[in-house]
């Protein structure tokens, strides 16, 4: 009898796949760092990790790898196409490269994927067409969290702008 493997497991160890048979075509070096790396970076990149986040998940399994080695392995897992970068609150975060858009609630901080791929693709070709630009991320930031409706919100009811923080 076989093991059963999650769906994630399966994706991750696609794109394991894909980035070896990537790599040697490119002529880099497949290695146990730059494997292990990925791997992390692959199992969480639903939750949009950080460097630091990627760091410590490396050092759990290999205490001894610099911070320069995952670095340079993230710059080069983007280069490649497997993965992309974005700023949130002057914080490198990283995320699959599949189209989809980022929401960051300024509230809580989450970032949540939105995969409307109908919606998103209209966008990004009206983009390209009126703009001829070529969408690399698309980010939204919004309030999020209690008291979100910003129609209900004494700023706005006042005339201030509602992202703009006030203290009581």
């Amino acid at each position: 009898m076989g093991v059963q493997r999650s769906g994630i497991e399966r994706d991750v160890e696609e794109r394991l796949a894909k980035l070896v048979v990537e790599l040697k075509r490119r002529g880099y070096r497949v290695t146990a760092q730059r494997l292990a790396i990925a791997k992390i970076v692959f199992e969480n990149i639903k939750n949009h990790p950080s460097f630091m986040e990627i760091l410590e998940a490396v050092r759990q399994r290999m205490p001894s790898i610099s911070p320069s080695t995952i670095y340079n392995n993230l710059q080069l897992l983007e280069q490649m196409g497997f993965i992309k970068s974005f700023d949130v609150a002057g914080e490198t975060r990283y995320d699959d490269y599949q189209l989809h858009a980022n929401l960051v609630c300024l509230d809580e901080g989450k970032i949540v994927d939105l995969v409307d791929t109908e919606l998103l693709s209209n966008l990004v070709e009206h983009i390209a067409k009126k703009h001829g630009a070529r969408v690399y991320e698309i980010v939204i930031y919004a309030h999020c969290g209690r008291g979100s409706d910003v129609q209900g919100r004494p700023e706005a009811e006042e005339g201030r702008n509602p992202a703009e923080r006030t203290t009581s």
